[in-house]
């Protein structure tokens, strides 16, 4: 009897910390939805000009780079991820807030580099805190994360509706709620604190980490990771522009975004048994793969029931590579530095590698037109390239016995 019970209190927490940690991702990217639509237009009606919007995002894009690893370390060497996280959200908020009152451009390009500093590490950190809660409560990875796929086109579709219903300048001030409710979420986590003994095992286990994280193999990861993920930049940029050049209604570029997003989804809601099938290179391998097939066919301006197909072929593109990616770094970064590695990941792959792919495809789109989509294509050919060399020098991790091993 005392078993039983004690089993159903333990099924408890686990549903409790689930239900929690979605509700962060849930959150964080309702948020993230919210502020890509919403801040250029809120830019241009506070007077900027293009230019200037441009040099705003450059400085967004730069400020990640800096802010995630930093951060991240910052809570790794504390073990007081909660608190920290906290803090940098606040921080974030009161720099939005800055933006509703505070005038001129300098004072604009502060506010809004300040917002993403402080912001932009939340996503790996909240990461790293579900590789790991996901690992010990037994629930995987993808089961998570997919509420902030979910959400991100909720926060969308509410930038929408901001955008009918408030005048431009007001905008701002749907961002600030929209990242108070991640300042909610993160409140209403448990302390994630590692006791005296666990931190010592860890760094037992951490030594020489800052050389793991800067080896040649991790260096060939965030290569891999950041060429399949930046591929995306045409599409996240002009995608949408180029369909409703072609004659699609906005209805059915809605469904073609809607149809990458649910194939995300259900990869994620899978992700326990594909990870343990294929494992993590193997699987950034496959979007690799997946990748010079869907942007070479974007290429051709296929028919719609093609666009789908490849539109479907987004679980593979980001949800599979990401995916392997989070794993990689969960099985191969330090346990005192777990953060640390996931942040350098988001950094150079959705950071740095974004942000000379989105500056390239501009040029090529303007150039090349559909055609621009074969340099995606080669884009991830290289990777999977480099996928076979990242197998040779990253084995499959070691499993406990009476498991069967996942290949790398």
């Amino acid at each position: 009897m005392t078993k039983m019970v004690s089993k159903g209190l333990r099924a408890t927490g686990a549903a409790s910390s689930t239900v929690r940690i979605g509700a962060l991702y849930g959150a964080l990217f309702l948020a993230i939805g919210m502020m890509m639509p919403l801040l250029p237009v809120w830019l241009a009606a506070r007077g900027l000009t293009d230019a200037v919007i441009g040099q705003v995002q450059a400085g967004q894009s730069l400020a990640r780079v800096v802010a995630q690893p930093l951060v991240a370390h910052v809570a790794d060497a504390s073990g007081r991820m909660r608190l920290v996280m906290l803090v940098s959200a606040l921080a974030s908020v009161v720099a939005l807030a800055w933006l509703g009152v505070g005038s001129g451009e300098v004072a604009i390009f502060t506010g809004v580099v300040m917002a993403a500093f402080f912001f932009s590490p939340l996503v790996p950190l909240t990461e790293s805190v579900a590789v790991r809660e996901g690992a010990r409560l037994g629930v995987a990875y993808g089961r998570l994360r997919l509420w902030g796929s979910l959400t991100f086109v909720l926060g969308a579709v509410l930038a929408g509706i901001s955008l009918d219903a408030l005048p431009a300048a007001m905008l701002v001030w749907a961002l600030v709620a929209a990242q108070g409710l991640v300042v909610a979420s993160i409140a209403l986590q448990p302390e994630w604190l590692m006791d005296g003994p666990a931190r010592a095992a860890a760094a037992v286990a951490g030594r020489g980490s800052r050389r793991t994280l800067l080896s040649g193999a991790f260096l060939l990861f965030l290569l891999v990771a950041g060429l399949i993920q930046a591929s995306h930049a045409l599409l996240y940029g002009f995608a949408s522009l180029h369909w409703q050049r072609l004659g699609h209604s906005g209805v059915v570029i809605g469904a073609l975004v809607a149809t990458g997003v649910l194939a995300e989804v259900a990869l994620f809601w899978f992700s326990g048994p594909v990870m343990e099938r294929i494992g993590a290179v193997r699987l950034m391998m496959l979007a690799a793969a997946a990748g010079v097939a869907r942007w070479a066919g974007m290429a051709f301006d296929p028919p719609l029931a093609g666009l789908f197909a490849l539109q479907a072929l987004h679980g593979l593109t980001f949800g599979a590579a990401h995916l392997g990616a989070v794993a990689y770094v969960r099985t191969r970064a330090p346990a005192r530095l777990a953060a640390t590695g996931q942040a350098m990941y988001s950094a150079v792959s959705m950071g740095l590698f974004m942000t000379m792919a989105m500056w390239a495809s501009g040029r090529l789109y303007a150039a090349h037109g559909a055609r621009a989509w074969l340099a995606m294509a080669a884009m991830t050919l290289a990777a999977l390239v480099l996928g076979f060399a990242l197998r040779r020098v990253s084995p499959p991790p070691a499993r406990p016995t009476g498991r069967r091993k996942a290949a790398a």
